[in-house]
């Protein structure tokens, strides 16, 4: 039996009026159960995203406490830190020194030349620098330390050097006596001390002569000086701590100004031990008059110079029978040097700082910079190239000879003939200048 079209089309359309309501019909719930299966799953996704959006907002707010209470903590340490952490030295108000005008001295700059420099191969840190019988000998530390754990007296005729002695710690002075005996005074963690080199047996053996006042430990020595009498005198910066050695103890005084520098006299005679001076802000150098019968001490906080009778004693820096002698200087006073004509060479280790003095009579704003460390403390200090590094003026009328610019914190000064040596911190040169 055979169908025709007209029969083909009736049968589609009976199968479409019979069957499509029921496909329609499936069609529609399969779709209503997908939209519902769409909305749950936007719902689900709705309330993860807002769960999320939630617990991210806590977990923000969490860190937000957090971190504003670390913040506090570390605000609330570092106020106490610096402000009011207990220190060993708690700083003292002060008057700020007038600033001395200009002196009409000659200005006379370091040489560059290379023939003017004393090399000392590794060694760094020139602490001290004398002449002795045509030598220069000069206080150094080893370069390959970190610390100065150990210093050498090397000795240098210009063209090489070599050690003399050796002792532990830092080697802050030396002074050749009448008899060539030699007179160190050396810096330890421990303390500081005076010693003694026999002139016969340098290098081998450094006696320690005094490591003592009335039974407590001798502070950060920081200069020694031996007079034609055979007595010695020797300075101790102030009552800081030596831990850090002699440049952090000179920069705390300077910080602190707590006026506890002394200057003691060691007679070998009777090997006794008696007070010259007391009351210095920062002892950071001696030096005697040509007939040994005056004494003359460096002042760091007061940029001045004293001076007194050499046989005096128990006496207060700006006392009686102890008077400034050069005030006003242009920068903080170290190591001093005297010629045979009475002409007193001062070395500068940094320039004065105006911040310092104006808050001279600010303990808090100073207590924060004794509190801040080394390395804050170190920018508030300088030696410019401009600034003198060392002033040389004579002693019988008070006239200013000569400025010396172009070092760099200087530490140790000694006039040899026409030439005069400098120490620079760091340096593994003795620098000089031609007069």
């Amino acid at each position: 039996m055979r169908i025709g079209l007209v029969e083909f089309l009736m049968i589609l359309a009976i199968a479409s009026l019979t069957v499509g309501p029921q496909v329609a019909l499936f069609v529609d719930r399969w779709m209503r159960r997908a939209n519902r299966a769409n909305a749950r799953a936007a719902r689900r996704r709705a309330e993860y995203a807002a769960q999320m959006a939630a617990e991210r907002d806590a977990l923000l707010k969490r860190f937000r406490t957090a971190s504003t209470v670390f913040g506090v903590g570390i605000l609330l340490a570092l106020v106490y830190a610096l402000v009011f952490r207990p220190i060993d030295t708690p700083p003292q108000a002060y008057t700020a020194p007038e600033v001395r005008q200009s002196t009409g001295a000659v200005q006379t700059a370091l040489s560059a030349d290379s023939r003017d420099v004393l090399a000392l191969g590794d060694y760094q840190g020139v602490d001290c620098i004398r002449e002795q019988d045509g030598f220069v000998y000069a206080a150094a530390y080893n370069g390959a330390t970190l610390k100065k754990r150990k210093s050498d007296l090397v000795r240098t005729d210009g063209g090489s050097f070599s050690a003399i002695l050796s002792v532990d710690g830092e080697l802050t002075g030396f002074a050749f006596d009448a008899d060539g005996d030699l007179w160190l005074t050396v810096l330890t963690p421990g303390g500081g001390a005076l010693c003694r080199a026999r002139h016969d047996s340098w290098g081998a053996a450094v006696e320690q002569v005094v490591t003592q006042i009335d039974g407590a430990p001798l502070g950060a020595v920081s200069a020694v000086e031996a007079g034609p009498d055979g007595k010695v005198y020797f300075a101790v910066a102030g009552g800081e701590a030596v831990d850090n050695g002699l440049e952090a103890a000179l920069r705390t005084e300077l910080l602190a100004h707590t006026g506890t520098g002394w200057v003691y006299v060691y007679d070998p005679a009777d090997r006794s031990v008696q007070r010259v001076v007391g009351g210095v802000a920062g002892a950071s150098g001696l030096a005697l008059s040509p007939d040994g019968r005056t004494l003359y001490v460096s002042d760091l906080g007061n940029r001045c110079v004293w001076s007194m009778d050499a046989d005096a004693r128990e006496l207060t820096a700006g006392g009686k029978n102890c008077q400034s002698a050069f005030s006003g200087l242009p920068g903080y006073p170290g190591a001093l040097a005297m010629e045979a004509d009475g002409t007193l060479y001062i070395s500068y280790r940094w320039a004065r700082s105006g911040w310092l003095e104006k808050n001279a009579d600010s303990t808090l704003l100073r207590g924060i910079a004794l509190r801040a460390g080394q390395n804050l403390q170190e920018k508030l200090f300088g030696l410019p190239s401009d600034a003198p590094c060392a002033e040389a003026v004579s002693t019988a009328d008070g006239s200013w000879k000569r400025a010396f610019t172009g070092g760099s914190s200087c530490t140790a000064v000694c006039p040899v003939g026409s030439k005069v040596y400098f120490g620079a911190a760091d340096s593994a040169q003795v620098l000089s200048a031609r007069i």
